[in-house]
């Protein structure tokens, strides 16, 4: 059989030219659209060959077999075989050629044949040994991380269970229903959520609720702010993704205006991450200061002393092998002070990632990403429980984002404006607002009953 092909503008038209070329008995392999017309794929029935066209095919090797005519799964073997073994000497062949060309050079040039291997620096090898660890390192605190948040899950369950009777036995008025509604709806921890219940059921409307939980929230995160760091030897660590070499940008820039970029020194250290220090370069080079990087922690203790007349020293940490990369900042005896950076809606079980090793000594909290946080009820408790003073926070994505007179108060009412409360309550005096206009509505009515139409003559709208 032969296969054809036929064009055509459509389908029917392709089989009806089939049909007309090559008989009603044509067979059609397949159908497809190529450059807008159908395209049909048929085999055709090839003509018996005469005899001498079959001559070519009769002398073939098949001729040669001993096997009896007509015997064609005996030939096919054979002639799979054969081909079998020619394949396996020219393989051979082309294996033993290069060995016999390769030995006269082993032997008359040693050491050419010991160098041109090598095609990969050391330095590139070892660079990507390193990013290999710091994967795997990564993708170890990764799962670490997900099992704490489960854990802390868990944790939160079983106390809102118990939490769960005492709620339903505190009275509240009907019009703080809503409010109770919206705090068991938010992602609030389960000890918050408690004081916060505890806080609202002295009141009996949304107005003066509102207004109790947003002063007892103030109070119990007010403290004292830390002063942002311009001079000394610092260092920032946090989770990873938590924006610490944009926060260390923004403190250079910001130290660069006060003491000018000759003075100010930013130091990468032990960062493997895929493009870590070519980023730390490009966002010390918008602000004109130094940038240096340091791969172990006796690199890191000469740049220190080699550029110890500085007035300000930042250390950018990874995320990953947070707490090794301070226990190694220790052990230099610097007085290098530390400063902890978490997003403005960590979660708990990050919180107490960062915190939980009592050998860290903080000097104070850096808060990233405020412009994202719609719920840090989670940074509000570790606040509430807590005395770290909070030195500086960002906003945006831009390296002058720095806000340096945090104030708590706005964090809080971050957290109370995005609580779940309905549309007509959704600001604090809305209630207040509308027994307002009530009443107003009320005395209008009254003066407008005073001065009818027909008693005085007069008219009013």
């Amino acid at each position: 059989m032969e296969l054809k092909r036929i064009l055509a503008r459509d389908a029917r038209a392709a089989n009806e030219k089939a049909v007309a070329q090559y008989g009603p008995d044509v067979l059609i392999i397949s159908s497809s659209q190529v450059n807008g017309l159908t395209e049909l794929i048929v085999a055709v029935d090839l003509s018996p060959l005469t005899p001498e066209e079959a001559e070519p095919f009769i002398k073939s090797d098949f001729s040669k077999s001993k096997a009896p005519a007509g015997k064609f799964d005996v030939l096919l073997g054979q002639t799979i075989d054969q081909n079998k073994r020619e394949s396996r000497e020219r393989q051979a062949t082309q294996v033993a050629q290069p060995l016999i060309e390769v030995k006269p050079q082993v032997v008359a040039k040693p050491m050419a044949k010991v160098s041109a291997p090598q095609t990969v620096s050391p330095v590139k090898e070892s660079t990507q040994h390193a990013e290999d660890v710091h994967d795997a390192l990564r993708g170890r605190e990764i799962v670490a991380l997900v099992r704490e948040e489960l854990a802390s899950l868990r944790r939160e369950f079983k106390l809102g269970q118990q939490m769960a009777a005492w709620q339903g036995s505190v009275p509240l008025p009907a019009a703080l229903s809503p409010l109770r509604d919206a705090l068991n709806d938010a992602p609030i921890p389960v000890a918050l959520r408690a004081l916060l219940m505890d806080c609202i059921k002295d009141h009996d409307n949304m107005a003066d609720a509102m207004g109790a939980l947003q002063r007892q929230l103030s109070h119990a995160v007010g403290q004292e702010s830390a002063a942002a760091p311009l001079s000394g030897v610092h260092a920032l660590a946090g989770p990873s993704g938590a924006g610490k070499s944009l926060m260390i940008a923004r403190l250079a820039q910001n130290a660069a205006l006060v003491h000018g970029s000759e003075q100010v020194v930013v130091i990468s250290f032990h960062d493997q991450r895929a493009g870590a220090w070519s980023q730390t370069q490009l966002l010390s080079a918008q602000s004109g200061v130094d940038s240096f990087r340091a791969t172990n922690a006796a690199t890191l203790k000469l740049l220190l002393e080699e550029h110890s007349t500085r007035q300000l020293i930042l250390i950018d940490t990874p995320g990953v092998q947070m707490n090794e990369r301070l226990a190694d900042l220790r052990s230099m005896n610097l007085q290098v002070q530390c400063h902890a950076v978490v997003p403005a809606d960590a979660s708990a079980a990050n919180l107490r990632r960062v915190f939980e090793n009592t050998d860290n000594t903080w000097a104070s909290l850096m808060l990233s990403k405020l412009d994202e946080s719609n719920q840090p009820w989670a940074l509000l408790q570790f606040l509430t429980e807590q005395t770290l003073g909070v030195s500086v926070a960002s906003t945006g994505d831009r390296t002058a984002d720095l806000v340096q007179d945090v104030a708590m108060t706005d964090l809080v009412k971050r957290a109370l404006d995005n609580l779940p409360l309905p549309e007509v309550e959704d600001h604090p005096h809305a209630a207040r607002n509308a027994a307002l206009n009530d009443l107003a509505s009320s005395k209008l009515a009254q003066i407008a009953a005073r001065f009818k139409p027909e008693t005085t003559g007069l008219t009013h709208e």
